[in-house]
């Protein structure tokens, strides 16, 4: 048993490095190859994150109160909690695994924007592909809109790796985690029937 354990915690161990060798490797291709002159583009995409991410509910919200679209209330509100709820636990995922930034583990790695927070998983990219996701089961039929906020999304993830900020392994964490949050409150709302209206209705 003694012996079992042993060899569990070192193929453990040996995973985690080749994962870690394969995170880094992926984004020092990234990063290193990256287009400078794009470097003032992305650091501003990248600021869009929180901006738009919050911006679309509410203004929807606003949207939705001014024209008494009860449908459309109830699916901005859900975009609102699912964000919320979203960023809570990824703060929290945060700083309880702890991961280094990759450009303070690996000094070859160019910073090109100031961040303190821990690494894993990535809050900018959890922020946008919830939105990103939520978007798309709430408003699957608006496909141009659906397609430029998965454009949006994946270029801000893009942008954390090119800065040098995060590993291609954080923005995969944010994706699963954003997804799971996103349809797991998408089926609460569907469930006790909020994403239905009867009195009257609406485009959305």
């Amino acid at each position: 048993m003694f012996i079992f354990s042993l060899h569990f915690i070192f193929d453990v161990t040996h995973l985690f490095k080749s994962l870690q060798n394969i995170d880094i490797r992926i984004l020092e291709l990234i990063n290193h190859n990256r287009i400078k002159s794009l470097d003032n583009f992305f650091i501003f995409i990248t600021d869009t994150a929180t901006v738009v991410s919050y911006s679309v509910p509410v203004i929807l919200l606003i949207y939705s109160y001014i024209k008494h679209f009860i449908l459309l209330q109830r699916k901005s509100w859900l975009l609102l909690i699912t964000l919320i709820i979203n960023s809570a636990i990824v703060d929290a995922i945060k700083y309880m695994v702890n991961r280094p930034r990759p450009f303070i583990t690996y000094h070859f790695i160019d910073k090109l924007v100031s961040v303190s927070s821990p690494s894993f998983p990535s809050g900018h990219a959890a922020e946008v592909f919830a939105l990103a996701i939520s978007a798309s089961l709430l408003f699957s039929k608006y496909k141009w809109g659906i397609f430029a906020a998965w454009l949006w999304a994946i270029l801000i993830a893009y942008s954390r790796m090119d800065l040098g900020v995060h590993y291609p392994g954080d923005i995969l964490g944010s994706l699963l985690i954003s997804a799971v949050v996103a349809f797991i409150l998408y089926k609460v709302f569907i469930n006790f029937n909020f994403l239905k209206n009867k009195k009257k209705p609406e485009a959305f």
